[in-house]
């Protein structure tokens, strides 16, 4: 697996993301395919090549039927009523709290806004934008967290996107909660909204699984500052619900740059990243997501950087005792109680004890936290009159499975990686026993057809 680090100079929005994604090697008809099986209309995407100052960057757009590039927003309902039917389509777009970028509200403060917030609305309609129209289109009913859920849940994605655009969603909903005072099921989404959302969270997801990341890290936020006038009145820079995602994070607030952090930027930060940058973090490939607009002070891109960091370092303790009054089978199951007691590994060695006995050595590795479980296993099941422990340090690797397929049936073969590199796959034990007694074939010839054959993850 990847590690996935976001620069975020100049903010970050969904689209931006999903941008950047592609732009590291994400395919765009995975992403097409993907957000199709959700079931979800009303939208199409589109994905360009443009420059900003002199960087080329990959633009993401979700055009919306009847609204063009982007939509108003995510307006939240209250108490899971359904928002009133129609919005402006000048400056009091609702920005709040959910919705996402490309919405150029600009807004009430006179500051050039880094972000993509234009309404680049292709209804033909020959109207000067600098006021509110009221044009009246009915959109469907609202959509809260359990009706996404639904969609999610229903939806032939693979577990660790649908999980992943879930915790999004989630963490959302729970900062929206928190800031008007409600559950997070009961705050609701316009239907519009909620598709752009849904096509900027779960296509982040998809190009993440199709890039392999397994973890994600963001730079400190500069969110900007200033003022944005929403359904709910006028709101500060960052809007209450996106700083809310933030909490854990580090931000910058700057005078004089509008809104540079959007809320579904931030719930995919907030429940997908951690802060900072990874010790001994190796750059392999770097990728650029454009907003819609081109500010003259910075580049208005997301930097990502796809590499990978060295293998975390898990700080255990080791339990040691020698035994000599217990048989090897007895010893072997007190191996197993420490296990079932929490220990990660544990293992018996034949040793030879004072005055030439022979003995042996049982020894069990486990986390700070399962220590006085795992020695009460060891004391029960041994009589043992004392324990040694000692605190160790492990380089435990990214570990996945996968399926393999043999002639009998499928096989779990753990993987693990080393810096993103694979360095062991391993048939599962007990799935090849169990197909080699099935078929009455030996075990050593389904061990070696699951690691012959081609992994189906």
């Amino acid at each position: 697996m990847k590690d996935l680090y976001l620069d975020c100079f100049s903010g970050i929005a969904g689209d931006m993301l999903v941008g950047a994604l592609l732009d590291l090697g994400a395919p765009f008809d995975g992403i097409e395919r993907g957000l199709a099986s959700l079931g979800v209309g009303g939208y199409r995407l589109e994905r360009r090549k443009v420059q900003r100052h002199a960087i080329e960057a990959t633009k993401f757009d979700v055009h919306l039927e009847g609204h063009g590039t982007k939509d108003p927003g995510l307006f939240v309902a209250v108490g899971g009523v359904r928002p009133a039917k129609g919005h402006a389509h000048g400056h009091d777009h609702d920005h709040s709290h959910g919705h996402d970028h490309d919405h150029a509200h600009d807004h009430d403060h006179g500051h050039d806004h880094g972000h993509d917030h234009d309404h680049d609305h292709e209804h033909g309609h020959d109207h000067d934008h600098d006021h509110d129209h009221d044009h009246d289109h009915d959109h469907g009913s609202s959509r809260g967290l359990r009706e996404i859920r639904g969609i999610l849940d229903a939806a032939p994605l693979p577990p660790r996107v649908t999980g992943r655009a879930l915790a999004a969603f989630t963490r959302l909903a729970e900062a929206e909660g928190r800031v008007h005072g409600m559950p997070p099921e009961e705050v609701h989404f316009h239907e519009v909204g909620a598709v752009d959302a849904i096509c900027d969270i779960v296509g982040a997801a998809l190009a993440m699984e199709a890039l392999d990341v397994g973890r994600m890290f963001v730079s400190p936020l500069r969110t900007g500052s200033g003022f944005v006038k929403c359904a709910h009145g006028t709101m500060p820079v960052p809007a209450p619900g996106a700083l809310e995602c933030l909490r854990g994070f580090e931000v910058r607030f700057e005078e004089g740059r509008g809104e540079l952090v959007t809320p579904t930027g931030a719930c995919i930060v907030g429940a997908l990243a951690s802060p900072g940058l990874p010790p001994g973090f190796v750059v392999e490939r770097v990728g650029y997501g454009a907003g819609t607009k081109d500010p003259a002070d910075v580049p208005n891109v997301l930097r990502a950087v796809l590499g990978a960091a060295p293998a975390p370092v898990d700080r255990m303790v080791e339990l040691a005792t020698n035994v000599d009054h217990l048989p090897p089978t007895v010893l072997a199951a007190a191996a197993d109680r420490a296990m079932d007691a929490g220990a990660v590994d544990a293992f018996v060695v034949p040793c030879t004890m004072k005055k030439g006995r022979a003995a042996h050595l049982l020894v069990a590795l486990a986390p700070e936290g399962s220590v006085p479980s795992v020695e009460a296993a060891i004391f029960r099941e041994t009589g043992t009159l004392g324990i040694r422990r000692h605190a160790v340090e492990r380089t435990a690797l990214e570990r996945s499975f996968e399926t393999a397929r043999t002639p009998w049936g499928e096989v779990r073969v753990k993987v693990g990686r080393h810096r993103g590199v694979v360095t062991s796959r391993v048939p599962e034990h007990e799935d090849c026993r169990a197909l080699a007694e099935a078929h009455g074939v030996p075990l050593l010839a389904v061990v070696e057809a699951a690691r012959a054959a081609p992994p189906n993850a």
